[in-house]
């Protein structure tokens, strides 16, 4: 099993599990002291460890060792995402961690079914975050992706620009594909927007330019608000060799 934890709940060679997992580990899986864990804390390392205390709320872990972890991507994608009705939006989280993801930014914007407010909005951040929590620790992350607040569509823009690599994926772009723009990146930081299930206006596709960002075509199928910034990440790790197993 593998859990996360911030680098404040080491102390010496004992680990203590953030208060979720350690209820996990008691209740759920009910493990004993002595069974093994991996623990990672986002600074490269992965430690061996073996249950000490096993309480209700809290568990602690002796570490037995522990070696160089860092399979993270070389390159650093942002994906900037219209927030999706239903459990779409959870589903992007999921694949796009699998796939490499190094942040993700939800946005409101023209063609945004969804618009969350007070509670329903705090719930939907915890949840985020429980998703993309537990796709790290599925598919063996270095660290934990996180998940930003949602923002306005302008605002997303705003950050997208600072990226090495922009890109807007517009499905009414018919002269540039991503393959070629990906050829051409110098730099390992990209930005990719992505709209929600009725895609982006001319307006906003006009801003998007204006902002410095190159729209681009994934190809001649419309593919869903959940699968394009899926498509796209697999087209990014592809061309930086993020794909590739050391040979």
């Amino acid at each position: 099993m593998r859990f996360f934890v911030t680098e404040d709940r080491i102390c010496g060679d004992l680990i203590a599990l953030e208060p979720t997992d350690a209820q996990h580990v008691s209740r759920v899986l009910r493990m004993q002291p002595g069974e093994e864990i991996t623990v990672c804390c986002g600074n490269g390392q992965a430690y061996l460890c073996a249950l000490e205390q096993v309480g209700k709320t809290e568990v602690t872990a002796r570490i037995l060792s522990q070696e160089a972890y860092n399979n993270e991507p070389t390159a650093f994608v942002t994906v900037y995402a219209g927030l999706s009705k239903g459990d779409r939006f959870d589903y992007l989280i999921q694949k796009c961690v699998e796939c490499g993801v190094s942040h993700i930014v939800p946005f409101t914007s023209k063609h945004c079914v969804v618009r969350l407010e007070g509670k329903d909005y705090e719930k939907k951040q915890q949840r985020y975050a429980r998703i993309a929590l537990e796709a790290s620790k599925q598919c063996q992350r270095s660290r934990v992706v996180t998940v930003g607040e949602i923002v306005p569509f302008e605002k997303a823009l705003q950050a997208a620009a600072q990226a090495d690599c922009r890109l807007f994926l517009y499905e009414k772009e018919q002269q540039k594909s991503l393959s070629t723009v990906l050829r051409s990146v110098q730099g390992s930081n990209y930005a990719v927007v992505t709209g929600p299930e009725g895609g982006f206006s001319e307006k906003e596709a006009q801003l998007a330019q204006e902002a410095g960002l190159s729209c681009v075509s994934i190809g001649p199928r419309i593919l869903r608000c959940e699968t394009a910034p899926v498509a796209a990440l697999c087209a990014i790790m592809y061309e930086t060799g993020n794909f590739d197993i050391g040979e």
